[in-house]
């Protein structure tokens, strides 16, 4: 009867996501060849580039993808599992890197940005890989302090990795490079933080269970400390903060974004201090408020270009339907359909989902993205599905990640530990009831007998 009662209460949940859905891609491709508007005249800089790409650039992307996608996060789900050929995925890895990395030096531009963010990838993979050699040829004293400093080396490679990836797409479509550093940043920035706490809960659902108990807190006070450095980074960036001229004016984007900062920081702030002393299930709609005023001002946003109004509102769609999921699944959770030693429920996935994809939207929605948008002919509903497809990448990337984990490390590792110690005290204090009773029961038998 509680999972008929879940399948009822899914319905309107489900058509209500239907609706949303239908009406983000009619709204997107309503107009879909009408982008054009005025363009402004450094449009025809933002297009795909006219040199061909190099053999060396071929094999050097090849190559990183292979080690920093694919060798190198085996390497640290084994190091997490406790695999004893951790070693050999980690000096694999590094190989195939250095190797990439070569090719990188070969097909030359050095002094961009991304060529200089290889030099930080090299120095850390060398400290990575000296770390792992030190630990496993036993030149270091293995301690859980230097263990766990390598573990969050390795986990934070990951968003190493993502970074690099960001800057050599940047790169090769010349984004960012014509006075609008600071909304670029900004996209970028709040976008890139979106799509990472996506992949963070949707990892920390999975090992520790549907209500994340071992966060202490509710996730929603993590949610609020990250909306006040995003809120932070919004109110500073979006107006050329960092780049002041006397012929930059303000027009009513530029307020609408950098008061839409100065909403999130203010909410974060008032979500931390009404969840910093809360248990992790007692959540809070606070941030889904948030999210659904900010997508509700992004829909009605108007641009100068009809392309960036019609990104904008699927960044506004995608917030909406984030924050409308988080309060169903707050509410189901808070019903008791999902018990906190349980795998997560289907429908906790889809807050995850939409999360990731209002950080794809908010990134896709900079203005030199736009230009090269209408550059290269490209509509808006298929820019969606391309931001949408790349979103279920993610989400099958870590859950296939988490899998092998899984597989690796046993059933065992799956389950809550915090959950399993309170078992062991409630059995123990029902054993000592029992013991203690049946002491008394054997008491009072002996005193009939006297």
């Amino acid at each position: 009867m509680a999972n008929t009662g879940l399948c009822v209460q899914m319905r309107p949940i489900s058509l209500m996501a239907v609706v949303l859905a239908s009406s983000v891609l009619v709204g997107a491709h309503g107009e879909s060849m009408n982008m054009t508007g005025t363009l402004p005249d450094d449009a025809p800089f933002y297009k795909w580039p006219d040199e061909p790409m190099g053999w060396a650039l071929k094999v050097h992307l090849v190559l990183c993808f292979i080690a920093y996608v694919v060798i190198l996060p085996v390497g640290l789900v084994m190091e997490m599992a406790g695999h004893q050929y951790q070693w050999l995925a980690q000096l694999s890895g590094a190989g195939v890197a250095f190797l990439g990395i070569v090719f990188g030096w070969v097909h030359g531009h050095l002094g961009n940005v991304y060529a200089r963010y290889g030099w930080f990838m090299l120095s850390l993979l060398v400290q990575q890989t000296a770390t792992n050699l030190g630990l496993t040829l036993g030149a270091v004293p293995r301690n859980k302090k230097l263990q766990l400093f390598y573990r969050m080396v390795g986990a934070l490679q990951l968003v190493y990795t993502y970074v690099g990836m960001l800057l050599g797409g940047i790169r090769f479509l010349n984004l960012c490079s014509q006075g609008h550093l600071g909304q670029c940043v900004s996209h970028f920035a709040r976008g890139s933080a979106l799509i990472i706490g996506a992949v963070c809960i949707l990892v920390c659902m999975r090992v520790f269970g549907a209500v994340i108990v071992e966060l202490r807190r509710p996730l929603e006070l993590y949610l609020s400390i990250i909306m006040m450095l995003v809120g932070a980074i919004g109110t500073f960036t979006e107006h050329n903060f960092f780049q002041a001229s006397n012929t930059d004016s303000w027009s009513h984007k530029d307020l609408q974004h950098t008061l839409i900062g100065v909403s999130w920081f203010a909410g974060g702030l008032l979500g931390v201090l009404m969840t910093c002393r809360s248990h992790p299930r007692s959540r809070n709609p606070i941030p889904s408020l948030i999210f659904i005023a900010t997508g509700i001002a992004m829909i009605t946003h108007q641009q100068d270009l009809v392309m960036a109004s019609h990104t904008h509102f699927l960044f506004g769609a995608a917030l909406v339907c984030l924050g409308l999921s988080t309060i169903a699944e707050i509410t189901l959770l808070a019903a008791g359909f999902v018990k906190d030693n349980d795998q997560p429920a289907l429908f906790q996935f889809v807050p995850v989902f939409f999360m990731c994809a209002s950080g794809m939207f908010l990134m896709g929605s900079n203005r030199d993205m736009v230009l090269f948008l209408i550059n290269s002919h490209i509509d808006v509903a298929t820019y969606a599905l391309i931001l949408l497809s790349f979103c279920f990448v993610i989400m099958f990337y870590f859950y296939v990640l988490v899998d092998l984990y899984f597989a690796l490390a046993g059933p065992q590792s799956a389950k809550y530990r915090a959950l399993e110690q309170h078992m062991d005290r409630q059995s123990t204090s029902s054993q000592t009831s029992t013991l203690n009773h049946s002491e008394s029961h054997s008491s009072l038998t002996s005193a009939a007998f006297v």
